[in-house]
C-alpha cells in the first residue's frame, strides 16, 4: 500500500523513557529518529513507555470532534463542522476554511476537514499497540490489567476513526495490520462488512475496558463509550441515506456496495435500538445522568463549558488563562463592550433560520415556514398568532435552549461582573451598545453555547474547555430514534425517553400535534429532529445528521439576519446561501489519496 494507508511514524525522545508518538512522511515507523536511541522496541518494554502509544490516539489530530474551531493556527485552521450545518453566517475573511463545503466547490482537488491521512495514521499507532503488546514486560496482575485495558483503547479508536470516516466518504479499506509497505491494494471494504468490522471491535473493547477510569486518566474510552460509540455507528448505519437503494445520483456506479447496503431492512433498527439499550444500561450502572444541577435555565450552557456526569466520550483540552488566546473561540464571539474584552469581530453569527427553529416554552412552532423560501416573510402559524408572536419579540417565551445557546439583543451576558444588557442596535446614537460596529457582523445574533461568560472578568481567569463527542442525551435521542424506525412509530420507551432530554430543559412532553408528518412515525422522527438540532447545537452532529436523514436539502439555506434601529427589530437579507449537492453525501476522495493508495476508488460524482 501506499504512503496514505501506510502513513509513516517516527518515535522521538521526550525525557529519558516518555515518547511521543509524531506523524511524518518520510521516515517508517520502526526507524529511528536521528540523535537517539529510541527503537520501536524501546516503546515496549514496559507498560507506562508503551501507554504513550495509546496516550497519542487521544491527541487533537486523530480524536477530535471538529464541532467548533478553538483558533485559526492550528492544523485545520478556523473550520469545523458546525459551520456548514448550523445556520451560521460567516464573514468571508482570511481565517476561515470552510467555504469548499457550503459554496458548490467541493471537488476532489479541496482541501478537508479531516484528511485521509490522519485517520490511516490513527488506525496504524493503533494496530501497532495490538501487534506488540505482547511483548510489553509484566511486572504484576494490576500491569496486566492495564495493558488489557489499553488493548481496549487500541480496538476502540480504531472503530472511532472508521466512524469518522464513513459517516464523510462512505466505506474505506479495512486495514487490521500494521502496514510496513509493499503489500497488495486493498480495496474499500463493502460498507456492511465494515459495519460489522466496527461493530466487534467495539464488542470487543468494551470487553476489556473499565466502567470509569481513576481520576488522572478521565477522557480515555470507557466500557460505556465504547457501547455508545458502537449504538451512535449502528443508528447512522440504520439510516436513509445507507439502509436503502442506492441513490439515484450514484446509478451506475460500479462500487455501490461502499455506499450503503443497497436495500431496506427495518431489522437494521431494531440492532441498533438493542445497542442503544445496551449503553444506557451500562451507562447507568458506571454512574452516568443526564446533568440537571445548574437548573432547567442553565443545564446545557453549563454541561457545554464543564465536564459532568453526562459526558461519555469528550475531548479536554490544556488550562490557560483567557487572556493568552489560546481558546479563540471564547474571544471571537464575545459581546463588545462587556468585560476586560474588546474587539469587534464575530465568528459564529446565528441566523433568524436558526432562532425560527426554536420552540415556544409550550411545546409549539411560533413560524412554519417562508414565503417562497425567503427568511424576511416568515409565515407565522396559528400557535404563534395566538401567542402573540411579533418579530419584535421573538425571544419572549421560548424553549430555554434558545436563552442558553443564542446571544440576541436584550439578552443578559456575564451576569456575575456584568449589568448592561446585549444592545445590538445599529444607531450609534443609542447609548449602552455593545454591537462594536464590525463591517462583519451582520446576523444581529451570536453563539452563547461553548462561550464561557466567566472569562470575562479578567484576563487572568483560567479554563479548560470539554467538547463533547457523545454525551447521555445523545444516546437517549439514538434510542428513541430507532425504536420509532423499528416499530413504525413511537412506543412508550420512545416517547420515554425523548421526554427525559426535553424535561431537563423544561419543555413539555412530547405532544404528537405539535409536529408535522402524515403518520404517527414520521411526527415522531420530526420530534427527533428538533431536539437533536437544539439540544446538540454545536456539537458536531447536525451536518452528519441531516446528510444520514437524506435531508441535504436543507442544508441550503439563504440566510437572513436580524436588524436592530433604534429599538425596531426587523428582518435583513444577509445575501449568502449556503448550497448543497446530492454528491456531498459522500465527500470526495482528494486526487492525492486516490493517486498514491491503490484501492481507493473515488466516490460518485467527483
Amino acid at each position: 500500500m501506499k504512503k496514505y494507508i501506510t502513513y509513516q511514524f517516527k518515535f522521538i525522545a521526550f525525557i529519558a523513557i516518555v515518547f511521543t508518538l509524531i506523524v511524518s512522511c518520510e521516515q517508517d515507523f520502526l526507524e529511528k529518529p536521528p540523535a537517539s536511541d529510541v527503537t520501536i522496541d524501546t516503546v515496549f518494554t514496559s507498560s507506562s513507555n508503551a501507554q504513550q502509544v495509546i496516550f497519542s490516539l487521544y491527541e487533537d489530530t486523530y480524536f477530535a470532534p471538529n464541532n467548533i474551531p478553538l483558533n485559526w493556527w492550528g492544523w485545520i485552521g478556523w473550520q469545523s463542522w458546525s459551520e456548514m450545518a448550523e445556520d451560521m453566517y460567516f464573514p468571508k475573511v482570511n481565517w476561515t476554511k470552510h467555504w469548499q463545503y457550503v459554496d458548490g466547490t467541493m471537488s476532489s482537488a479541496s482541501s478537508q476537514l479531516y484528511p485521509i491521512g490522519n485517520l490511516f495514521a490513527a488506525v496504524r499507532s493503533a494496530n501497532t499497540y495490538i501487534e506488540k503488546m505482547n511483548e510489553i514486560p509484566v511486572q504484576s496482575a494490576s500491569d496486566q490489567t492495564y495493558i488489557n485495558q489499553m488493548l481496549g483503547e487500541a480496538h476502540a479508536h480504531i472503530a472511532y476513526q472508521y466512524f469518522k470516516g464513513f459517516r464523510i466518504w462512505g466505506s474505506l479499506p479495512w486495514i487490521n495490520t500494521r502496514l510496513e509497505g509493499g503489500e497488495e491494494a486493498i480495496p474499500r471494504m463493502p460498507f456492511e462488512a465494515l459495519i460489522d468490522s466496527i461493530a466487534g471491535r467495539l464488542d470487543l473493547a468494551a470487553s476489556l475496558l473499565p466502567e470509569q477510569w481513576e481520576d488522572r486518566w478521565t477522557g480515555r474510552f470507557t466500557k460505556t463509550a465504547a457501547l455508545a460509540l458502537k449504538a451512535k455507528v449502528l443508528v447512522y448505519a440504520a439510516s436513509d441515506l445507507y439502509n436503502g437503494p442506492t441513490p439515484s445520483y450514484a446509478s451506475g456506479y460500479e462500487h455501490s456496495e461502499v455506499l450503503g447496503y443497497g436495500n431496506y431492512d427495518q431489522q437494521r433498527w431494531q440492532r441498533a435500538a438493542n445497542a442503544c439499550k445496551a449503553a444506557i444500561d451500562a451507562a447507568n450502572a458506571a454512574g452516568y445522568a443526564l446533568y440537571d444541577a445548574a437548573g432547567k435555565e442553565k443545564n446545557i450552557y453549563t454541561l457545554a463549558i464543564n465536564r459532568t456526569s453526562e459526558h461519555i466520550l469528550y475531548q479536554t483540552f490544556g488550562i490557560y488563562n483567557s487572556g493568552s488566546w489560546n481558546y479563540a473561540y471564547t474571544m471571537m464571539n464575545w459581546p463588545y463592550g462587556i468585560g476586560w474584552y474588546n474587539r469587534a469581530d464575530i465568528a459564529y453569527q446565528p441566523t433568524f433560520q436558526h432562532v425560527d427553529g426554536y420552540q415556544m416554552s409550550n411545546g409549539k412552532f411560533p413560524i412554519e415556514g417562508y414565503e417562497g423560501s425567503d427568511g424576511t416573510k416568515p409565515n407565522i402559524s396559528q400557535a404563534g398568532n395566538d401567542a402573540g408572536y411579533t418579530d419584535q419579540n421573538f425571544a419572549k417565551d421560548r424553549d430555554s435552549r434558545f436563552y442558553q445557546n443564542i446571544v440576541y439583543h436584550g439578552a443578559t451576558f456575564g451576569e456575575g461582573y456584568n449589568d448592561k444588557l446585549i444592545n445590538f442596535d445599529l444607531d450609534k446614537s443609542v447609548p449602552d451598545r455593545t454591537h462594536g460596529d464590525w463591517s462583519g457582523f451582520k446576523s444581529g445574533f451570536m453563539a452563547r453555547k461553548f462561550v464561557n461568560e466567566a472569562l470575562g472578568e479578567s484576563s487572568a481567569i483560567t479554563y479548560q474547555p470539554v467538547h463533547p463527542i457523545i454525551r447521555l442525551a445523545d444516546v437517549y435521542l439514538l434510542y428513541a430514534e430507532a425504536l420509532n424506525r423499528a416499530n413504525d412509530g413511537p412506543n412508550a420507551e420512545a416517547i420515554s425517553y425523548l421526554n427525559k432530554v426535553r424535561t431537563r430543559s423544561g419543555m413539555p412532553d412530547y405532544d404528537a400535534s405539535n409536529y408535522k408528518g402524515a403518520t404517527a412515525e414520521e411526527q415522531f422522527q420530526n420530534a427527533i429532529k428538533y431536539e437533536r438540532r437544539v439540544e446538540l447545537y454545536l456539537e458536531a452532529n447536525r451536518y452528519f445528521d441531516l446528510r444520514r436523514w437524506k435531508n441535504g436539502d436543507d442544508l441550503e439555506v439563504s440566510f437572513t439576519g436580524c436588524a436592530v434601529n433604534n429599538g425596531v427589530v426587523s428582518r435583513k437579507d444577509l445575501g449568502w446561501t449556503n448550497k448543497w449537492d446530492d454528491r456531498l453525501y459522500f465527500h470526495p476522495f482528494h486526487n492525492n489519496w486516490v493517486n498514491n493508495t491503490p484501492g481507493l476508488y473515488q466516490n460518485p460524482g467527483y
